[in-house]
C-alpha cells in the first residue's frame, strides 16, 4: 500500500482549530471538533441511516444516495465473503468520486476499499491528500467547473466537509497501513 503523496495531519488540525476560534454554527463546530480528532488518528465508527442495498444499484445512484449507501456499509460488519462485484464497483465509484471532486464521497469510500481490502485505496487516498491546501484545509476548486458554493462560504460549506472527510479516511489509511506493518 505505497503512497506518493503525504498529508500534514498536523495542518488540518490547525486549520480546524483556527475555525473553532470564530462563531460557527453548530454542526460546522461539530465537524470542525471531529477534525481534529481525526487529526489525532481518533475514528469513532459511522452511524448508518438506511439499509444498504445491493452493489450493483449503487451504479444508479447520485452522489449523496450513494455516500448513504456506503456509511450503511461501514455501519455494518464486513462481509465475510465480498459480493463478487465488489472489486469492480467500489473502485470504480472511488475513482469516479475523485474525477468529479467529491471528496466526502471518495473518502467514505477509500474507507470501504480499507475495510473490505479491496484494489485502489492507495490511489484514492493519493489524490486526497493531494487535495489538502497550504493552509491545511482541503478541496482545491477545479477550475474548469464552477465553484460549488460562493466563494464567501467556501470555508464552511466547501472546505471543512472536505477535510473532515480526507482527515477521517487518511487517517484510517494510515491506521491499516500501521496494521498491514505490524
Amino acid at each position: 500500500m505505497n503512497r506518493v503523496v503525504t498529508f500534514d495531519f498536523q495542518a488540518a488540525a490547525r486549520w480546524a482549530g483556527e475555525l473553532l476560534t470564530l462563531p460557527l454554527p453548530d454542526d460546522a463546530a461539530r465537524l470542525a471538533r471531529e477534525t481534529l480528532g481525526h487529526a489525532e488518528r481518533r475514528l469513532p465508527d459511522l452511524p448508518a441511516s438506511a439499509a444498504p442495498l445491493p452493489l450493483e444499484a449503487w451504479l444508479d445512484l447520485d452522489g449523496a444516495a450513494l455516500l448513504t449507501q456506503v456509511r450503511a456499509a461501514l455501519a455494518a460488519p464486513p462481509p465475510v465473503t465480498p459480493d463478487d462485484l465488489a472489486d469492480v464497483i467500489v473502485p470504480g465509484c472511488a475513482l469516479a468520486a475523485c474525477r468529479d471532486n467529491d471528496l466526502p464521497l471518495a473518502s467514505a469510500l477509500l474507507e470501504l476499499l480499507l475495510r473490505w481490502r479491496l484494489e485502489h485505496a492507495p490511489d484514492v487516498a493519493d489524490f486526497l491528500a493531494f487535495q489538502q491546501r497550504t493552509d491545511g484545509a482541503c478541496g482545491y476548486l477545479n477550475p474548469l467547473r464552477p465553484a460549488p458554493v460562493p466563494r464567501h462560504e467556501a470555508a464552511l460549506r466547501f472546505h471543512l466537509p472536505a477535510t473532515h472527510a480526507v482527515t477521517r479516511a487518511l487517517a484510517a489509511y494510515e491506521r491499516e497501513v500501521g496494521r498491514a506493518h505490524a
